[in-house]
């Protein structure tokens, strides 16, 4: 049996796009001490940014920052009705979830940014996250909707499947192969189960091996797209920056 984190950069990445039609409302409770609350001010960036390198999708503040900005500028003025958390009874913010539009005729609506804080994985809060955003889409008088998610989030793909949603770009068998091979998911019977060899990227499994010689807890992003060899790093509250070399058997540290 595979050793997976639930959001794990080995995985070779490919996209997953997931589809609902005919939208309904599914009761899901939060769990007692627990409450949804909205996007109010700058304030909840911070939270948001938390929460997402919490699952290790972002080894980096800054870029987490960015990818925020960048992502929510073009209607940032709706958050306050399309971004939403997940609070605990200490008024922490501890999962979230977007809503976006999209320019998709067919698929007019999008779920965004879909996160539980890795200390509260496993509490139950994932289907009241997604019957939230399904009742949130009803309300805006959607019908249909569409996620993307990746196999590194092998895990939140796997809920999705079990809430409802089917795949949607099947032609894109890499992806679904993985997914299949990790879940052995009954909807994904369509697809092949492929060997261990194929489901990892040799370079971030290398880089990985490397870190895990200098950190005993961390999560990491690497970027080797156009020539570049940076590995972010975070570890008990602080971020490093590394070069990798020699596919990633060789790290040097930057800061």
């Amino acid at each position: 049996m595979l050793d997976l984190k639930t959001f794990d950069v080995r995985i070779k990445y490919c996209e997953l796009i997931m589809i609902m039609d005919n939208l309904k409302k599914i009761d899901n409770p939060l769990p007692k001490g627990y409450r949804f609350e909205f996007f109010k001010n700058d304030k909840d960036i911070k939270d948001w940014i938390e929460i997402h390198i919490s699952t290790g999708e972002f080894a980096s503040f800054e870029d987490c920052r960015k990818t925020f900005y960048d992502f929510y500028s073009p209607f940032f003025a709706e958050l306050d009705k399309r971004l939403f958390f997940i609070v605990d009874e200490n008024n922490k913010k501890i999962a979230t979830a977007t809503l976006s539009p999209t320019e998709n005729k067919d698929y007019p609506c999008v779920i965004d940014w879909f996160a539980v804080h890795k200390e509260f994985q496993g509490k139950k809060l994932s289907k009241p996250l997604l019957g939230k955003i399904i009742e949130l889409a009803i309300n805006f008088d959607y019908d249909k909707i569409l996620l993307h998610t990746q196999t590194n989030s092998w895990l939140a793909a796997k809920i999705y499947l079990n809430f409802g949603f089917v795949p949607y770009n099947t032609n894109e068998k890499t992806g679904w192969d993985i997914l299949k091979t990790i879940t052995n998911h009954p909807k994904l019977n369509d697809f092949k189960v492929v060997k261990e060899n194929e489901i990892f990227d040799p370079l971030i499994v290398n880089i990985q091996k490397s870190l895990s010689n200098i950190y005993d807890d961390f999560n990491f992003n690497v970027w080797y797209i156009n020539g570049r060899n940076d590995v972010y790093v975070y570890s008990s509250n602080n971020f490093y920056e590394y070069k990798f070399y020699d596919c990633g058997n060789k790290l040097v540290k930057v800061k």
